[in-house]
Order: structure tokens, then sequence, then C-alpha cells
């Protein structure tokens, strides 16, 4: 057994339930009858709840003592994902559950019952999984934003634990949902009160350089969404006749993309840090002569040199260069973003989108040097063009050029597509 010393008889007593886990552990099930081998598994899982609930106790503890403000942090969630490595969901998740399973203090000091008394009491007594706490705890969420009686609120909780003990969550998941039908026929749970409550957007990084944006829009904003979305995100069919190669999520991928992009070039952001919304990005000198390699911004995101400097032709752009020991060797901000009357100008002349067969307006475009920026490219009306996200985002790798003639955007089509290569241009009715 582990043997803390100097330390109290709780902390001893915690360490005591970690050695008797770990002693279990060690032992042979191989000559157990079946029946005593299922009766240690309905034990170690009893024992595992009822572990779980007392993360509702301790939970209450730190936020009594206000120990995340002591050790700097914005809540008790930051504050357990640091201190014993969870991801934000998972610390989320069990600052919710202690939040309406764990007890409550009044202003006077009074203490008071858990907000669901009888989902903390089956919780404590290991009998009901995380997973069905989850579902009772939205639904009496949803059932205190209808304003229902207490009584028959404690009435549905006490019904929704007996059905929990009986079955699993995903099929205690639609024995709530019909609870709230019947309690609320009319349907006022899904008004804006619960939905202002439950709205929520995360975007967290999946480890792998990719982000996960999840959501839970309330109605309106899922209005705005869907419509604005899919406009955006319809099939693109390119001059030569080929097909959308996109799938549907890709599409939408793109679409949003877009709308934060409309967003950064609007001017309109709120100032961020003390300044205006900035494109901040981080590289070496070489990496920036040579165009290559990566490129941080400050959000921690890594880009590739192309990439991030494309990004920088939609907004104000702060460039930093440091050597390799991350010291800074030179920073300030380059213009390489149209001016307003520029854009006016663009606008007129291009009229929306300047490749040929586009008819996005000019809000869904972006300003595009045809000769590149980093290679001396300027920022003036004869080498500017107005381009969508899409073709943006391709005019590169496509196999089409752009040329001014007589200060118009003409654009070159790959041999494949006219063997000739006769310029077009976007003749808008």
């Amino acid at each position: 057994m582990t043997v803390v010393v100097g330390s109290s008889e709780t902390v001893l007593a915690a360490s005591s339930v970690s050695a008797a886990v770990a002693d279990l552990a060690r032992r042979s099930f191989s000559g157990l009858a079946d029946d005593d081998l299922l009766e240690v598994i309905r034990q170690a899982e009893r024992a595992r709840r009822q572990l779980e609930a007392l993360d509702a106790v301790l939970i209450a503890e730190i936020e009594a003592r206000n120990l995340p403000g002591r050790y700097m942090l914005r809540g008790s969630k930051q504050l357990l994902a640091g201190l014993l490595n969870l991801s934000p969901a998972e610390s989320g998740a069990r600052v919710r559950h202690a939040h309406a399973l764990g007890p409550r203090t009044s202003l006077t000091g009074e203490r008071l019952a858990p907000l669901l008394p009888v989902t903390a009491a089956a919780r404590a007594r290991g009998s009901i999984t995380a997973g069905q706490v989850e579902v009772i705890i939205a639904a009496m969420t949803r059932l205190r934003d209808a304003q229902l009686p207490a009584e028959r609120q404690a009435e549905a909780e006490a019904f929704l634990v007996e059905q929990a003990h009986r079955f699993d969550g995903g099929t205690l998941r639609g024995i709530a949902r019909r609870l709230l039908d019947t309690l609320d026929p009319d349907g006022r749970l899904t008004g804006e009160r619960s939905q202002q409550r439950r709205r929520f957007l995360s975007c967290v990084p999946n480890g792998d350089g990719m982000y996960r944006l999840t959501a839970d829009l309330d109605t309106e904003t899922a209005a705005l969404a869907r419509t604005v979305l899919h406009s955006l995100a319809a099939p693109r069919p390119s001059t030569g006749g080929d097909r959308d190669e996109r799938t549907s999520g890709q599409r939408l991928h793109d679409a949003f993309r877009s709308v934060l992009k409309l967003a950064l070039r609007a001017g309109e952001l709120p100032a961020s840090g003390g300044i205006p919304a900035t494109v901040l990005i981080t590289m070496t000198a070489e990496q920036f002569q040579a165009g290559t390699g990566l490129a941080a911004t400050s959000y921690g995101q890594q880009l590739s040199i192309d990439r991030a400097l494309r990004l920088a032709d939609q907004a104000a752009l702060a460039w930093i260069v440091h050597n390799s020991k991350g010291g800074i060797l030179s920073y300030g901000t380059t213009r390489r973003v149209a001016s307003d009357k520029q854009t006016l100008a663009l606008i007129a002349r291009d009229q929306g989108c300047a490749f040929p067969g586009c008819a996005d307006p000019p809000e869904w475009t972006e300003r595009h040097h045809i000769i590149p920026w980093r290679e001396g490219g300027q920022t003036d009306l004869d080498n500017l063009c107005l381009l969508c996200d899409f073709h943006h985002d391709r005019i590169d790798t496509g196999g089409w050029q752009v040329t001014m003639r007589d200060g118009v955007p003409w654009f070159i089509p790959p041999s494949w597509i006219d063997p000739d290569q006769r310029p077009r241009r976007n003749v808008r009715p």
C-alpha cells in the first residue's frame, strides 16, 4: 500500500482507495466461478460510478474556495483540465454535472440540497451512469426553462431516475423526449428562453492540424446560417464544363470560410487586444524570402507561407521576423490590401468575380494580386482583380493565367480546355 507521509486522514483515505484498486487489478480471476466474476464486474462498475459522483462534492469545494481565481484561471473547467490533463469537453462535462448534483450554499451560508437531489442520490449510490445523468440534466433544464411548477419538476426528475435504473442512456433519451412532449404539448420548451440558455459554439483543435466546429444554434442563427451557407455552397462547375468534385460537406466548409473572410474584409470587427482585427503572422526572414515553410498565426495555427500571405490580401497584415532562438529581428506592418478607393474602382470595373462565367457579386469577392505581392507585385489597379473565394483558391493551381489588357483582366485557359489558349473575360449582362 502506498503511504502518504504527513497527509490528512482524508488524503490517506483517498490514497487507500487507489491502493485497493491497484491490489484488485493484480489478482487472478481465473479461479472465480462465473457468478463471482460477474459480481466483481458489477461491484467495480458501482465503485467507478461512485468515484465519478465524488467529483460533484470536490468541485463544489473547489468553487467555494475560489481556487480557479487564486491560480488565475477562468473557472473550474480550466483548473480540472490542467490538473488532470483532461480535454475541455471532459472537464466541462464534470463541472456541468457538479453544478446540478453537488451541494450548494445560500448567500447566508445555509447548506442547500443539490439542484437535482434524486439524481444526486442515485449517482452517489453508483446506480446510474454519467451518460444517463447528462440526459436527465438536459431534460430538467428544459423543464425549468418552461417554468413548470416545482412539484411537477420533482415528479419528472424522480420518474427519469427510475427509468435510468431500467434503461440505458440512448433509450432514456427517447423516454425523456416523450416526457417533455407530454408535459409541454404546445412545444414551449423550444422557445427562445430555452434556446438562449442552450446556445453554444466551440472550435477546438483535433490534434492533427484540423479544428472541429461544434454548435447548438438557436432558431434565428440556424436560419441565417442555412440561408447564407447554402446559397454559397452550390456546386461550382468550371468554365471547361467539369463538375465540382467537392463533397457537400466540403462545399459548406468553403462557404463558411467565405463568410468569415467577408467579415474580416468589412473592416467593422471590434478591436482585439487594443488594435483593429489584424492577421498576425510569424515567420523567419528566410521563409518570407523563399516563400516556403510554415508560418504561425497569433492563434497557433500553422499555414504555408503562400496561404498565409494570400489570407493577408484580405486584411491588415502584421509581420514578425524572428531568429532561430525566437528573438525578434524585425517587425512592422505592410500595406498589401487595396484601399477603399481602389476597391470601389475594382467593383466598378469587374462588377464581381472577374473569372469567366462566374456570377458572384462584389460582396463575395477578394482582391487578387496578378503578380504576387511577395514577388514585387504592386497593390494598384493594374495588378489587381476581384475573385470569389472559390476561384481565388484555385487560380494558381488550375492552369489559368491572368493578364491585363487595356486595364481589364483577361484569363488564359490551360491548353486542355482550349488548345489555342485564347484569352477570355467575364462579360456580364
